[in-house]
C-alpha cells in the first residue's frame, strides 16, 4: 500500500473514527479504579493522537509531495542519477549595483586557506537596473586564490531554491557546497556558484516574470545578477561561461531565464521544475491580462511557437511521485535545434530536497562540460 495512495490515507482516517468511537463507548465502562483501568484509559488516548497525528502528516505528504513513498521516506532509492541523451525532432542526436556588502562566512573561515578549500561569501547587493536587492552566498573554488589561476575569469552558474525558498536552505538542508568539494575533488572544473532565491519580491511569488507595474524579475536575473558579479568577482564575460539552474520554481525560472536571454546563458538545468507558468494567490496578477505576456513565459508555448534559442538545457525529474514528470516528457519532445537538451530522470523520488540532492552531482558534472573559463 502506497504511502500517497488514497486507500492507505483512507484506512488510517478509518482507524481514527474506530478508535474514536470505542473511547467512547468504553470510558463510561472503564470508570472503576486502579492502575490497570488507569494504564488502559492512558494507552487508549496516546494511541487515539498518535493515530490521528499519523493520519494528518500522511494527508499533508500526500498533498504536498515531500516523501513520494515508502522507499523515498526511508531513503531505499538513493542510487546515483544518470544523464541521458535525448532527441531533437528536426535534427540528430544531442547531449543528454549600486549598494553591495560581502563578508566570508564559516565557523572556521578565518583559519582555513581559501587557496585550499575554497571559500563561501555572503553577498548582499541592489541592482543597478530594476533596483530589487538579494542576499546571495557564492561559492568560491580553491583555484580561485590560487597563483596559477590569477588571470582566469571562472565560469558561473546561478543556483535558485523553490518557491518561497531562501539560499540558506541550500547551504543546511540541501548542503550545497558540500556537493560542490566533492565535484571539485571529483574532477568538475573549478566553477563559481550563486546561491539565491527566486522570490526578490516576497513575499510574492512572481514566477520570475517582469511584472507590468511591478517587480522586474526577470530583468534583474538576466542583467542586475551579471553586473553584481562582474562588479566583485573574476567572472567569465561571455554567454559560454555562465549557466543557471534551480529547483522546483527555481527550476522553471532557470530554463525560462535561459531561453528567454540566449545572450547571457547559455546552459541551464531544471531540478524537478514544470514549464507553464503557475497563477494564484501568492503570484497575484502577473501580466494584467495581457496574453502575449503570459504566452511568452509559457515555455511550452515558446518552445512551439517561437524561434529556438541556441542553449543547453537539462531536464531532471521523477518517474514516480512528481507530478510534473509528464510535462517534462512533453517538453522534452518538443526540443527542436539549435537547442539542445539532456534528460536526468530517477525512477522515484518526492518533491524535495532529499531528491533535489540526488540530482545535484550528474547536474555539476553536466554543467563542467559546457560552460568555459576565460
Amino acid at each position: 500500500m502506497g504511502l500517497t495512495g488514497g486507500g492507505f490515507i483512507a484506512l488510517l482516517f478509518v482507524m481514527v473514527a474506530v478508535l474514536f468511537a470505542f473511547t467512547v463507548w468504553w470510558w463510561p465502562r472503564g470508570a472503576r479504579s486502579g492502575p490497570g483501568t488507569l494504564a488502559a484509559r492512558i494507552g487508549l488516548l496516546v494511541g487515539t493522537q498518535a493515530v490521528t497525528l499519523l493520519a494528518v502528516l500522511v494527508a499533508v505528504n500526500a498533498h504536498f509531495e515531500f516523501y513520494s513513498g515508502w522507499d523515498d521516506l526511508f531513503a531505499t532509492n538513493a542510487a546515483p542519477a544518470k544523464i541521458k541523451h535525448v532527441m531533437a525532432k528536426a535534427g540528430g542526436p544531442v547531449k543528454q549595483i549600486d549598494t553591495a556588502t560581502i563578508k566570508r562566512i564559516g565557523s572556521a573561515a578565518a583559519k582555513r586557506d581559501p587557496a585550499v578549500s575554497g571559500a563561501t561569501e555572503e553577498y548582499r547587493f541592489q541592482g543597478q537596473a530594476t533596483g530589487l536587492s538579494a542576499e546571495t552566498f557564492v561559492l568560491l573554488p580553491p583555484q580561485y586564490y590560487q597563483p596559477a589561476y590569477a588571470k582566469t575569469k571562472f565560469p558561473v552558474v546561478i543556483v535558485l531554491t523553490g518557491y518561497p525558498g531562501h539560499p540558506t536552505a541550500l547551504l543546511h538542508t540541501m548542503h550545497f557546497p558540500e556537493l560542490v568539494r566533492q565535484g571539485e575533488r571529483a574532477g568538475v572544473p573549478p566553477a563559481i556558484y550563486v546561491l539565491m532565491r527566486p522570490t526578490e519580491a516576497p513575499p510574492r511569488d512572481t514566477e520570475c516574470a517582469d511584472v507590468p507595474g511591478g517587480p522586474q524579475v526577470e530583468s534583474f536575473f538576466a542583467t542586475d545578477v551579471p553586473l553584481a558579479m562582474a562588479a566583485h568577482y573574476r567572472v567569465a564575460v561571455g554567454r559560454s561561461g555562465w549557466g543557471i539552474m534551480g529547483d522546483s520554481t527555481g527550476g522553471f525560472c532557470a530554463t525560462k531565464i535561459a531561453m528567454k536571454h540566449p545572450d547571457r546563458y547559455s546552459a541551464a538545468a531544471s531540478l524537478s521544475g514544470y514549464f507553464s507558468t503557475i497563477q494564484d494567490l501568492t503570484t497575484g496578477k502577473l501580466f494584467d491580462g495581457n496574453k502575449n505576456l503570459a504566452n511568452e513565459s509559457n515555455l511550452l508555448w515558446r518552445e512551439k511557437h517561437l524561434p529556438a534559442p541556441p542553449i543547453s538545457l537539462l531536464v531532471a525529474s521523477c518517474r514516480v511521485g512528481e507530478k510534473t514528470f509528464p510535462e517534462n516528457e512533453r517538453f522534452l519532445a518538443g526540443i527542436r535545434p539549435p537547442m539542445k537538451a539532456d534528460s536526468l530522470f530517477l525512477p522515484s523520488g518526492g518533491h524535495n530536497y532529499r531528491t533535489f540532492r540526488r540530482m545535484v552531482p550528474a547536474t555539476l558534472r553536466w554543467f563542467g562540460v559546457r560552460l568555459k573559463a576565460e
